[in-house]
C-alpha cells in the first residue's frame, strides 16, 4: 500500500513521462514538416543561432546594447513571420511546430508558479481515493444513501430510545464530524451489522470530497502491515519511514473492526502508539468495533482505554442486524 509521499513521487514521475511523450511527438511532427518544407528547418536553425548571438551580446557587454538587441529581435520576428507564412499557405496550423500540453496552465509540470496546479490536485485526489481503499464502496455507501427506514421504531427498554432515533443521532454526529473534524475522534461500537462500517464509509467520502486525505484500514490490515514493517519483511528502509509518516499525518485515520485482529502485546502497543501519536499531532481518528467497553478493557491495555474513554466521542449502535435485513429485502 503506497503512502502519500510515494503517491506524490509517482504522480511527479507521470508528469516526467508525459513531458517526454509530448517532446517526442513534437520531434515527430517537425521531422515530417522539415522533410516537406526544408526551409522550415533552416528557419529553426537560424532562430537558434540568433538566441546564441543574443546571449553573447549580453555577456560581452556590447557598446550599443539596445540597438544590437533590437536588430536581433527584428531578425527573429522576420524569421517567425516567414515560418507562419509557409505553414498557412499550405493550410497547416502554426501550432504544429509548438509543444502541445495536456494542461496549458502548468505545461505538464504539475505546478502553476509555486503552487500545485489544479490538474495535479485532481491526480493526487484520484490516487488518494485509491489509497483509502474505499473508492468503489463509497459510491454506494454515503450520507445520501444512508436509509433510516432500515432501523426499527420500537423503543429498546434498556436503551430508552429506538434504534431509528439512535441511528438518526449517530448520523447527525457523523455529518457534523465530517464537516469539521480537526482533532476530534469517534469510537463507533455495537454488534455486527448495525451500521458502523456504513457510517465510516459515509465519513470517508465526505472528508475525501473536501480535499483531505483519508487512510482507511481494517484492524487486520493495519496490524499485519505494521508487523511486516517492524520486522522488515521484503521492504526498503524508505518505505518504513513513509508508512509511519502516513499513519501520523493523514488528515483522517479510520480503523474499522478493531478487536477482530489477533490480539497480542504487539498490537496493543502499536495501537497506543498510533492513538497517542495522532493525539499529540492533533489528527483525528475514527474507530469502529464490535466490542463493548468491557470487552475492550479485557483486550487492550489501560493506557489504550484511558485514551479511548477520555479522548473519543462514543457512538453506540444497537437494534436489528441491518445487513441481514437488507439481504432479505
Amino acid at each position: 500500500m503506497a503512502t502519500r509521499a510515494q503517491i506524490y513521487r509517482e504522480v511527479l514521475r507521470e508528469y516526467d513521462a508525459l513531458r517526454a511523450q509530448k517532446a517526442a511527438e513534437l520531434r515527430g511532427r517537425k521531422e515530417k514538416l522539415y522533410a516537406r518544407f526544408p526551409r522550415l528547418e533552416e528557419i529553426e536553425e537560424a532562430l537558434s543561432l540568433l538566441g546564441v548571438s543574443t546571449a553573447k551580446l549580453l555577456l560581452q557587454g556590447a557598446v550599443d546594447m539596445e540597438k544590437a538587441l533590437g536588430e536581433l529581435r527584428e531578425k527573429q520576428q522576420a524569421l517567425m513571420a516567414e515560418r507562419v507564412e509557409i505553414l498557412t499557405q499550405n493550410r497547416l496550423s502554426p501550432h504544429l511546430l509548438e509543444p502541445e500540453y495536456e494542461c496549458d496552465a502548468c505545461k505538464d509540470t504539475g505546478y502553476a508558479g509555486d503552487s500545485p496546479c489544479a490538474c495535479m490536485k485532481r491526480r493526487l485526489m484520484d490516487r488518494i481515493y485509491d489509497q483509502s481503499n474505499v473508492r468503489d464502496v463509497i459510491q454506494a455507501e454515503n450520507f445520501d444513501t444512508f436509509d433510516l427506514r432500515l432501523f426499527s421504531d420500537e423503543i429498546v427498554p434498556e436503551e430508552g430510545i429506538s434504534p431509528k432515533e439512535n441511528a438518526r443521532k449517530n448520523l447527525q454526529k457523523a455529518m457534523a464530524f465530517a464537516e469539521d473534524f480537526a482533532g476530534e475522534n469517534l469510537l463507533l461500537y455495537g454488534g455486527t451489522g448495525r451500521g458502523k462500517t456504513f457510517l465510516c464509509n459515509c465519513i470517508a467520502k465526505e472528508v475525501l470530497e473536501r480535499g483531505k486525505t483519508v487512510l482507511y484500514l481494517t484492524a487486520g490490515q493495519l496490524f499485519k502491515r505494521l508487523e511486516e514493517i517492524r520486522f522488515r519483511r521484503n521492504e526498503e528502509e524508505e518505505a518504513f519511514a513513509d508508512w509511519d509518516t502516513e499513519l501520523m499525518e493523514a488528515d483522517l485515520l479510520i480503523i474499522d473492526d478493531l478487536g477482530t485482529e489477533f490480539a497480542t502485546v504487539f498490537t496493543a502497543s502499536e495501537l497506543f502508539g498510533i492513538i497517542n501519536g495522532r493525539k499529540l499531532a492533533k489528527k483525528s481518528v475514527v474507530i469502529s468495533t464490535n466490542l463493548d467497553y468491557k470487552a475492550l478493557m479485557e483486550q487492550y491495555s489501560d493506557r489504550v482505554m484511558s485514551r479511548l474513554i477520555g479522548e473519543y466521542t462514543a457512538m453506540k449502535f444497537f437494534g436489528d442486524d441491518i445487513r441481514m435485513k437488507k439481504q432479505f429485502q
